[in-house]
């Protein structure tokens, strides 16, 4: 497993971790074009996760549907695709970790007799010294990191429930929790860059709890705008949003990156996807992402229209 080390003098290693729940939607097309050309203008390597380890809930198709869609439009990536279906010997090496510097304790909880005491997780089970066997593994949070830099954001403070809670890390059926995988994966891969959605600005400070308590260097954080069909209402797999169309690359291809704030009157008139890109890694600026929590993007027969913020 790869030791702590200062990222700030290593090759810049992006990637894109999609979960295999459904097809990609604008939204995710948005970030995984936007986490590779932050990888790529610092002359840095993509890489490119399935995020599957819940398997009664990600599908086998829908991840050769995502790696079918990144082809389609150029986003090439660098080495070989993980799944985190395969990685639960990891896991287990990360749990140990953990229990070995006395931050896990065991929970037998369930979500009902939480919500009668609490509106989240009280810490209630932390003293009761159940089994680390059988029963859901939760992660002794210090509560004590409340703010970070955003490459995007710049300084920010998250100051809610998430901060705080100690969050589960092994569910009681053996499924590693998303707060555990995402970040022994980010380790093991070495990444540098997390680029993601304004939806998971508020675990961040939370993951960061996380590598310190692995005495393990943070990567860069940079959380963009959410894409909405309106107000409120995000693309998602979950909200049934219109699978992208692979035969209109180039038109996804535009419609991204006047959502990452480049006119399309300055977007070049090629009709070769790898041409597109090499000119947006080149051209493209962070100065240029709207400030802004949400951007509205209508859609009619597969073709995106991105509204001004």
């Amino acid at each position: 497993m790869n030791a702590s080390s200062d990222f700030s003098s290593r090759q810049t290693i992006g990637r894109f971790a999609p979960s295999s729940t459904g097809p990609l939607h604008f939204g995710s097309l948005v970030c995984a074009l936007l986490s590779y050309i932050m990888a790529k203008r610092e002359q840095g390597k993509w890489l490119v996760r399935i995020e599957d380890v819940d398997r009664e809930r990600c599908k086998d198709k829908y991840a050769d549907s995502i790696l079918r869609t990144l082809e389609a439009h150029g986003l090439l990536w660098d080495g070989e695709v993980v799944y985190q279906s395969k990685r639960s010997e990891i896991y287990r090496a990360y749990l140990a970790k953990f229990e070995a510097k006395e931050y896990l304790y065991g929970c037998n909880c369930s979500r009902k007799a939480i919500k009668s005491r609490a509106d989240h997780y009280d810490q209630y089970c932390r003293t009761r010294n159940i089994p680390l066997t059988e029963h859901a593994l939760r992660f002794k949070n210090p509560g004590d990191i409340q703010s970070f830099a955003d490459l995007f954001l710049g300084q920010a403070t998250i100051q809610n429930y998430l901060t705080y809670e100690d969050p589960v890390l092994k569910r009681a059926d053996g499924i590693s929790a998303y707060h555990l995988a995402v970040v022994a994966d980010d380790i093991e891969q070495s990444i540098t860059q997390v680029v993601r959605g304004m939806d998971l600005l508020s675990v961040t400070p939370l993951h960061i709890q996380l590598y310190k308590a692995l005495s393990h260097v943070q990567p860069s954080y940079a959380h963009f705008p959410l894409a909405v069909h309106s107000a409120g209402v995000k693309y998602a797999k979950q909200a049934f949003s219109t699978p992208i169309d692979n035969n209109m690359f180039l038109q996804n291809l535009h419609a991204c990156l006047e959502f990452i704030g480049i006119h399309h009157t300055r977007i070049p008139k090629t009709t070769a996807s790898p041409e597109l890109l090499s000119w947006s890694i080149d051209n493209w600026h962070p100065d240029l992402l709207p400030k802004h929590a949400e951007i509205i993007v209508s859609e009619a027969n597969g073709i995106y229209s991105v509204m001004k913020p």
